[in-house]
């Protein structure tokens, strides 16, 4: 946790330390925040990779180390807008990051802004690997943790310190926090109380609770005796432990923690939030209530002043580690650059080989279910050949029993006709050969074997004789 270590009266004249910036608390005053040293070692480096990052560190050249750790202002703020959400923060880094420009002091060591705005790495840190490996890799490398885990607003993504809602809210015991952070010259400072001001929380107080004219000017006068302008008649164990110097116009408030914490309590119904008219109908009453709006204003400025050292530590914060993951990705830019391949092709390439595989495999599966459908598609078409075959074979065995019929047929008919031309012989041989004789003498040639044999054939059919069970039976016409 960030503390305040003094007072800065000039900021010009102030010598201000490693780690150490000017806060402005209000219009008239300045304390010196300081900000914890970050113990960066190498005890919990991997080996291995800090070997890896050694020779990717051997790889580049000194100069080329220098270029490498070496980012400009406008691309630190480039990247400050796409890793914070919160406008108030972008804001507050931009706002450090020029002051730091200005005023050259070193609060963010190892790292050093130019003065032409210029983020590096300190030179001596720069020679150790080590180092170097531990600043961007172990101690450096947390600003998007960081970043996520500080609560945001739904409605526009500021955090609870950059919200109105939280300036809103009075929590009453956060005072105490803040006190323990302060040296004893910050708490001495912040008990010095300014007359006008706490005039004015004097008269919101007398606004809000409606108190009577009477009242009222009971209560201011009882003000006026405390800061010394009038001199009356008053309880001195209600005033115990102030002092008022009215020619600086300010009051000196006991600076103990028991007597602070003892205003505060008296303020707490009113930091709770009540708000019922109240009264002063004696000058003790109206010291009492003067005393309250003493608290009041205390734990105001102690709340104000724990607001802004949250708020400037968490901007030195992410400045400090936005700064470190800048140059960390500058550094491997100029690595990758250097060795020719980056990690981000090597992880396309893993990508790449991891699809190819993935390819590999359905490929391999489509030819498996490529092979089952040919080995389904052979057998298929064996089944059809054999089918094909059988069917073949029972055609040209059919055909072969036709041509047998056919041919027993022609063999029954010659054998008819053969036997009818012996019975026409015995009948009627003398006619056939007259009529053979006057043929021949015609001048005709005389009739083949085979013309005969069809001849006869024809005949046998004009006459309707047809194959019986019991020989040659003529066909009734």
């Amino acid at each position: 946790m960030a503390k305040l270590v003094a007072v800065c009266r000039d900021e010009a004249d102030f010598a201000f330390e490693r780690r150490q910036i000017p806060l402005n608390i209000e219009d008239t005053l300045t304390m010196v925040m300081e900000i914890p040293e970050t113990v960066i070692s190498t005890r919990q480096v991997n080996e291995y990779e800090l070997q890896t990052f050694n020779k990717r560190f051997q790889c580049l050249s000194v100069d080329d180390r220098a270029v490498a750790t070496m980012v400009r202002q406008k691309d630190v703020l480039s990247f400050l807008s796409h890793s914070v959400p919160c406008v108030g923060c972008r804001r507050s880094v931009e706002r450090l990051y020029n002051q730091l420009v200005e005023s050259g002091q070193p609060a963010l060591e190892p790292l050093i802004i130019t003065n032409s705005g210029v983020l590096t790495i300190d030179d001596p840190f720069l020679k150790d690997p080590k180092l170097v490996y531990a600043l961007f890799y172990v101690h450096g490398s947390r600003l998007s943790e960081m970043v996520e885990s500080i609560p945001k607003c739904r409605r526009n993504r500021r955090c609870p310190l950059h919200s109105l809602e939280t300036h809103k809210s009075r929590p009453s015991g956060s005072w105490i926090d803040v006190w323990d952070l302060l040296s004893q010259e910050c708490r001495d400072e912040v008990v010095l109380i300014d007359s006008d001001a706490l005039l004015d929380t004097l008269e919101n107080y007398l606004r809000k609770h409606r108190f009577c004219t009477e009242c009222k000017s009971k209560v201011l006068r009882a003000y006026s005796i405390l800061a010394g302008d009038l001199d009356g008649p008053s309880e001195k164990a209600l005033y115990d432990g102030l002092k008022s110097c009215p020619q600086e116009r300010h009051i000196h408030v006991l600076c103990d923690t028991d007597y602070i914490a003892h205003l505060i309590g008296r303020a707490e119904p009113e930091l709770a939030g009540g708000r019922r008219e109240r009264h002063a109908k004696t000058l003790d009453i109206a010291q009492e209530e003067v005393l309250t709006c003493l608290g009041i204003h205390l734990w105001e400025r102690l709340h104000r002043l724990w607001q802004k050292l949250r708020a400037e530590e968490q901007t030195w914060q992410m400045l400090f580690y936005l700064g470190v993951d800048a140059l960390r990705k500058s550094f491997e830019v100029a690595v990758e650059e250097k060795q020719g391949i980056s990690r981000l092709e090597q992880v396309v390439e893993e990508i790449s080989e991891a699809e190819r595989a993935k390819e590999l495999r359905k490929e391999q599966k489509r030819l498996k279910k490529k092979a089952k459908r040919k080995e389904k598609c052979k057998c298929d078409s064996q089944l059809t050949i054999s089918t094909n075959i059988e069917l073949k074979v029972e055609e040209s065995t059919e055909s072969t029993k036709d041509e047998e019929e056919e041919e027993e047929e022609e063999e029954v008919v010659c054998v008819n006709s053969s036997s009818v031309e012996e019975t026409e012989e015995m009948n009627g041989h003398g006619d056939s050969c007259e009529e053979d004789e006057d043929d021949g003498d015609s001048g005709g040639s005389p009739c083949s074997c085979e013309d005969l044999s069809n001849c006869e054939r024809r005949k046998w059919k004009r006459l309707g004789y047809r194959n019986g069970d019991c020989g040659y039976v003529a066909e009734l016409q």
